[in-house]
């Protein structure tokens, strides 16, 4: 009995030591791969790092912001889907990195839009959960800027709908509620029209 228990104390102790390990390389390596510098490390990154040391956002609330800022969700709570954006959204990425030629901003720029509208559509689908983070309790100034957040609450609008050309270089806004319920890009109408003339 004597010699049962103490496989069944090494059995707990080597269970947990085994659980605690797999917590510190699971959380150890999202915090990794969460960093700028691992995200900068594809070269097709370094042109919209560069635009956004360039943007508002740099040294904005007093912090530079990074990567993971605006394109993980960060959090215990959110650590699931910071993993899943990780598998889901990293892993085409890091191939198509390998796939696709980056080597000059013009191929980069080619790109550009369809990396916009994924971008786009994963905050719209996070309800911009990450923009939220930083900006609590906007006060938006004027009468237009509160119609315009009035939306959040009457037509389930989020900050992505109206804010889409603030950190990285500007491409043709999409619609985004036209593209859930159509299940493709859509462009705003007001673009469009500018694109006809």
């Amino acid at each position: 009995m004597a010699e049962w228990g103490r496989v069944s104390v090494g059995a707990l102790i080597l269970g947990a030591v085994i659980a605690v390990g797999s917590i510190i390389v699971v959380f150890g390596g999202e915090a990794a791969i969460s960093r700028t510098e691992f995200c900068v490390s594809c070269h097709s990154e370094t042109y919209p790092y560069e635009e956004l040391k360039k943007s508002s956002h740099w040294g904005a609330l007093g912090a530079d912001p990074g990567c993971k800022d605006c394109h993980v969700p960060q959090g215990l709570a959110n650590f699931p889907l910071a993993m899943w954006t990780h598998v889901m959204d990293g892993v085409p990425f890091l191939i198509e990195e390998f796939t696709v030629d980056y080597s000059t901003i013009e191929k980069f720029n080619e790109r550009r839009p369809e990396a916009a509208y994924r971008a786009r559509m994963k905050l719209k689908g996070w309800d911009s959960m990450t923009c939220r983070a930083c900006h609590k309790n906007t006060k938006p100034p004027g009468a237009s800027a509160k119609a315009a957040h009035k939306k959040m609450e009457t037509e389930g609008a989020t900050c992505i709908d109206c804010h889409q050309n603030l950190v990285h270089k500007k491409v043709p806004e999409h619609d985004l509620n036209a593209s859930l319920a159509q299940g493709k890009m859509v462009l705003k109408e007001e673009k469009k029209e500018k694109a006809e003339d």
